[in-house]
């Protein structure tokens, strides 16, 4: 969608940015029903002006479940003069019934934006004291960088969406380690549902019994989200002790007895983001499907010829359910943190 003043008048009201305070003061005082409430800072970084009504819709729903300071910055770094614009809006949603609670939305156009001049708007116009989370859309472009993400409390990124996904992930592993930031990514968190259906069907005594002997994971995704595949079976060859063998090709991993884990991946162009998982041993064979965009998993382990058949509840798929979900947990994601070494290698074997 083109940047026009049609587009740009779905963000409020347009304010110069010396008087954003001032005219966000005036906002609350002008109607006494309305109660600001905001918990963190949320800013949704991207440099697409295509993005602008699609992320305007996106915070509106994810403001509904996470009171916040909501900042919409779209950076275009090569459209000159240098220029900068700012839209204010009130978020509100009834509370009880009675009240109405309303988050704060700062939108920013930065033209011709450079990392200063993103710095520079957005750490004067957070909420203070309340942490950062920033959901980063699309390359880490060279905005990123250390005066940006250093005060960031938490990033939000997407690597299924990465142009160059090695060479992104080499970035983050480097800054993260530089400043200590959490990280959240969505090609992860589409993965909960079946790591949590995959922990379910291992309750059973002999089928965690067989589980290190596991020889094949296969798992198929939608075309574009590989990254979220091979999150996923890092997690499972790490929870089996198992490392990659760089001296093989393709995805084969070595377990600490010395034998062998291979993981294939498939891609099909019709449902979700991530579509089946299945763990073969030779005496156990478990299945985990998703049928288009289904609420429910279908779950199947069988072992030494006993079957099991389950119906579990999937997770969201939409992006903006994703992130508000991810507000609403508390601390970090350990296990990417711990698998997140393993996919520079791990893409580095495959075409």
């Amino acid at each position: 969608m083109p940047l026009n003043e049609d587009t740009l008048s779905s963000l409020g009201t347009e304010v110069e940015l010396p008087k954003i305070d001032r005219a966000l003061k005036e906002l609350w005082s002008s109607d006494e029903a309305k109660t600001r409430a905001s918990l963190i800072n949320f800013a949704i970084y991207s440099e697409d002006p295509d993005t602008i009504v699609a992320n305007n819709d996106k915070l509106t729903r994810i403001t509904d479940d996470n009171a916040c300071r909501a900042l919409l910055i779209t950076c275009l770094p090569d459209v000159k003069p240098q220029r900068a614009r700012a839209w204010i809006n009130a978020l509100c949603r009834p509370y009880q019934g009675k009240q109405v609670v309303c988050s704060e939305q700062i939108s920013f156009v930065l033209e011709g934006g450079d990392a200063a001049q993103v710095q520079n708007i957005v750490f004067a116009h957070l909420d203070s004291d309340l942490p950062l989370i920033v959901w980063w859309q699309g390359d880490l472009t060279k905005n990123f960088e250390e005066r940006f993400y250093s005060r960031i409390g938490t990033l939000i990124i997407d690597s299924g969406r990465w142009t160059d996904p090695v060479a992104e992930f080499a970035g983050l592993i480097e800054a993260k380690a530089a400043a200590g930031f959490d990280v959240r990514d969505l090609s992860w968190t589409r993965s909960h549902f079946l790591r949590t259906a995959l922990a379910n069907s291992f309750q059973d005594f002999k089928a965690r019994e067989h589980l290190p002997r596991v020889e094949k994971v296969e798992i198929t995704h939608a075309p574009g989200q590989r990254c979220a595949a091979l999150l996923l079976g890092a997690w499972i060859a790490q929870r089996l002790g198992a490392t990659l063998d760089e001296s093989q090709k393709g995805l084969v991993f070595i377990k600490a007895d010395g034998s062998t884990l291979t993981l294939h991946l498939e891609a099909k162009n019709e449902g979700c983001a991530l579509q089946s998982l299945r763990l073969t041993a030779p005496c156990l064979d478990v299945s985990i499907t998703r049928e288009g965009t289904s609420s429910f998993v279908h779950t199947h382990a069988s072992c030494e010829g006993h079957s099991h058949e389950e119906m579990l509840p999937a997770d969201v798929v939409g992006d903006a359910d994703l992130i508000s979900e991810q507000l609403s947990r508390a601390g970090g994601s350990t296990h990417y943190s711990h698998v997140l070494p393993l996919i520079q290698p791990m893409l580095a074997r495959l075409p």
